[in-house]
């Protein structure tokens, strides 16, 4: 269910129920956004007399152009939040979702694959469900997964060194990306993690430091499984990971917005609610 909040009307706006051309309502959002500080999709809808989908591609536009961040179910000011919690608090937010995620997604490696674990909190909470995995190869380039994994001995484990970055427990940089493209890594699956995901903007994460490893997985791997929990859903950062075509199944809690469910299935990508 989108989020709602009280808008105050925009003078001369004729109760807000007047569609409008793309340039005009893109503006009048903007102001929206200056007056209100927080905006929603289901009352910009109402308001401008347009689908969610069509103001959802306005906010985009917008976030992309700089005048606004995207969140899930609408938008705030250019300067309204941070980019991303810190990687502490983010450890600890949405635990249950995750640990469940975790679990969804341990259970599809097969004995004998290389698998791609992304950095990140969501991705972490495979780690004690991949200690019952038995003959797998993990490839790694965040630090709080290899703390994890070490501890099992049927897991190869393979490191990406590079840059530690200590806010996001990541290694990072060109030597990671050399060290990936110096041995043609492939992986049977990569599972990812990300700030957002929509299926307008597709996956995106605001750590700039991390896209290129990201971007790697993703084309090395025959599968690509994202992990997010329904926070994420609708939600846009700052980068482009992937497109939504590319990411082959999403692994996501119940609390997932319906629609967005819906707009990413009917891209191709395989939800599963856990």
């Amino acid at each position: 269910m989108e989020q709602a909040f009280l808008l105050q009307p925009l003078p001369n706006l004729d109760e807000g129920s007047i569609a409008m051309y793309s340039a005009e309502r893109r503006q009048a959002i903007r102001k929206l956004v200056e007056a209100n500080a927080r905006v929603s999709v289901a009352e910009l809808a109402e308001q401008f007399g347009v689908s969610r989908a069509s103001i959802r591609r306005d906010l985009n536009f917008l976030h992309e152009s700089g005048l606004l961040q995207r969140t899930y179910g609408g938008a705030l000011g250019a300067n309204g939040v941070a980019d991303e919690a810190p990687f502490t608090e983010r450890r600890v937010s949405h635990l249950a979702e995750k640990g469940r995620i975790g679990r969804a997604a341990a259970q599809l490696v097969q004995p004998g694959e290389t698998i791609f674990v992304d950095g990140g909190t969501t991705t972490e909470c495979m780690a004690p469900f991949l200690g019952e995995r038995s003959h797998i190869t993990v490839v790694t380039y965040g630090l709080n997964i290899v703390n994890r994994l070490a501890q099992y001995d049927p897991i190869t484990l393979i490191v990406i060194g590079g840059t530690l970055h200590a806010a996001s427990q990541t290694f990072g940089g060109v030597l990671a990306i050399n060290n990936m493209q110096a041995y043609d890594m492939h992986f049977d699956k990569a599972f990812i993690a990300a700030g957002g995901v929509s299926a307008d903007a597709g996956v995106t994460n605001a750590d700039l430091e991390q896209i290129p490893v990201k971007r790697r997985a993703v084309e090395a791997a025959r599968e690509v499984i994202l992990l997010a929990d329904s926070s994420k859903l609708g939600a846009v950062r700052t980068a482009l990971i992937a497109p939504a075509h590319k990411v082959h199944q999403l692994i996501t809690d119940a609390g997932a917005p319906v629609d967005e469910v819906k707009a990413l299935q009917a891209l191709g990508m395989a939800v599963q609610l856990v």
